[in-house]
């Protein structure tokens, strides 16, 4: 990691250098999962650069901005009203790291789609990263605004959730950042249902805060490296308003895949493809990606049979849930 600093009128712009696996494509990574347009979350088309507003742990917001200038770095470049420190420059590049899973290794998937050329057809080399959140408690909170909800619901859900209790940028106000757990558990049950109209989740997600936010929950232990990916997902399904769907949404964004999430637009996808649209049972779903192992989640994901439909943010996201 290296960091410059540059001092102007605007604030002060840190940057952090950082080594991108090979291969490693940013565009691919934040575009083939719908939390790009989850807020904090952003695409700037126009400078090809990842963008959020992060709360560092010494309460320090800042806006960062990820490019990827050439094959082999990552430039982020953080935005903040003060200098930050070696633990907060360390913090920011470990927090990139989680979102865009830089250490996480998909060769063996790669190989896999080497031998389906209609897959390797559709996941450029350096595919196959689904961009996920700095913190498990936001992956959790933004799954249980899938549930039950069309996926453009979602993101109004979200975009509130955010606007109402996320914490603004000192330089930028309407720039906010995801709530912490503190925030919401402060926010309280009441105010989620009927401000930011959550109906049904406004419990769950309160309730989930309020154990995290006591110490009682500590989320960030089930990427404990020990744990099977069935135990993860048995851990999951007990918090509030995780289902086996969301525990298999949640545990792929931990990085196991060999579950599928298996919903209403999964079934459709799956029976429309593979089975002439009749009625199919969720051994069938589990049949047609049962090669690809451990890796079926991804299979699936970037399954070419889905080539002409809308795809990247906007495509094939859940938006219905059996919790």
């Amino acid at each position: 990691m290296d960091g410059n600093r540059g001092i102007s009128a605007k604030g002060v712009e840190t940057r952090i250098l950082l080594p991108a696996p090979e291969p490693f494509d940013l565009r691919a990574t934040c575009m083939s999962h719908g939390w790009i347009v989850l807020s904090p979350n952003r695409w700037n088309p126009s400078i090809e650069a990842f963008e959020r507003v992060e709360e560092l742990s010494s309460g320090k917001i800042v806006q960062l901005r990820v490019q990827q200038p050439d094959p082999e770095k990552l430039v982020v470049t953080a935005l903040s009203a003060d200098s930050l420190g070696e633990t907060e420059r360390s913090e920011i590049a470990q927090r990139v790291t989680m979102m865009l899973r830089l250490d996480e290794d998909l060769s063996e998937f790669e190989r896999l789609c080497d031998r389906h050329p209609r897959w390797r057809a559709r996941v450029p080399r350096g595919g196959g990263r689904l961009l996920r959140s700095p913190t498990l408690f936001e992956d959790v909170v933004k799954t249980i605004c899938t549930t039950n909800i069309t996926w453009a619901q979602t993101r109004t859900l979200v975009t509130r959730l955010v606007n109402a209790i996320g914490r603004p940028h000192p330089l930028q106000p309407e720039e906010k950042t995801f709530p912490t757990p503190q925030r919401i558990t402060a926010f309280g049950a009441e105010r989620l249902r009927s401000e930011i109209r959550l109906g049904y989740r406004a419990n769950y997600i309160a309730k989930l805060a309020h154990q995290v936010a006591s110490g009682e929950l500590d989320l960030e232990e089930l990427r404990a490296p020990h744990l099977s990916a069935e135990e993860v997902r048995r851990r999951l399904r007990k918090l509030p308003g995780i289902g086996p769907y969301g525990a298999a949404t949640v545990s792929m964004l931990l990085g196991y895949y060999d579950e599928l999430a298996i919903d209403s637009e999964m079934r459709a996808f799956v029976s429309r493809h593979y089975y002439q649209g009749r009625p199919i049972t969720d051994k069938e779903i589990y049949s047609v990606y049962e090669k690809w192992g451990k890796w079926k989640y991804l299979a699936y994901w970037f399954d070419p049979a889905g080539h002409s439909e809308p795809s990247g943010p906007d495509g094939r996201k859940p938006d219905r849930d059996r919790a």
